[in-house]
C-alpha cells in the first residue's frame, strides 16, 4: 500500500533528522560546557549565561533523545520477564507499551503547555532567554514521542518483526 510507505518513509525521514538535530545539540553544549571551564579555570573570568544555555540545551537534547529511543525501541524495558512471553504475548505487550507511551507524551505536552502559560513572559536572570523555553522541548518531545507510538501502531513497527526499527543506517 503507498500510504503506508510514503509513511514510513516520513515516519523515518523525522526521526533521522531529529537525530541530526540531537548530535547538533549535544556538540553546541560540549562547545559551551568547554568553553566556560576554559574561561574559569585559565581566565578566572567565568560568563555568566552559559550555565542557563547549557541547561535548556539539554532538556532540549534530553527530551528529543527519548522520543528517538521510542522510535529506535530502545527504552528501558525488563528484558527477563520479555524474553520468557510467547511471540503473541510480546506483541500484545508491545502494543499496550505503546498504548501507554502515547498516553504518557500526551499528558507531557498538554502539561507542558500549562507551564507554558504560567511562565508566561518571565526570563532567566543571567542569559534574559524566556523561561518558557525550559518547556517548549517537553511539548516538542512529547509530540515526537506521540507520533513515533502511533507510528510504531500504525505501521506495525515492532521489535523481533520483518521490518526493524530503521532501515536507514546512523552516523
Amino acid at each position: 500500500m503507498k500510504i503506508k510507505k510514503y509513511s514510513a518513509v516520513f515516519y523515518e525521514w523525522i526521526n533521522k533528522l531529529t537525530e541530526w538535530f540531537c548530535y547538533l545539540l549535544l556538540t553546541v553544549l560540549l562547545g559551551i560546557v568547554f568553553i566556560q571551564v576554559f574561561l574559569r579555570y585559565v581566565f578566572r573570568s567565568p560568563v555568566s549565561w552559559s550555565e542557563e544555555v547549557a541547561l535548556l540545551l539539554l532538556v532540549w537534547f534530553g527530551m528529543l533523545s527519548v522520543a528517538v529511543a521510542i522510535y529506535r525501541h530502545t527504552h528501558m524495558a525488563i528484558s527477563v520477564i520479555w524474553d520468557r512471553l510467547r511471540p503473541s504475548l510480546q506483541l500484545l505487550t508491545n502494543i499496550a507499551v505503546e498504548f501507554l507511551i502515547l498516553f504518557f507524551a500526551l499528558n507531557i505536552s498538554i502539561n507542558a503547555g500549562l507551564l507554558i502559560d504560567i511562565v508566561g513572559d518571565q526570563t532567566l536572570s543571567a542569559s534574559g532567554i524566556p523561561r518558557s523555553w525550559l518547556y517548549y522541548p517537553l511539548q516538542a518531545g512529547g509530540g515526537l514521542m506521540a507520533i513515533n507510538a502511533i507510528g510504531n501502531l500504525l505501521l506495525d513497527h515492532f521489535p523481533g518483526k520483518d521490518a526493524e526499527p530503521s532501515s536507514i543506517e546512523s552516523p
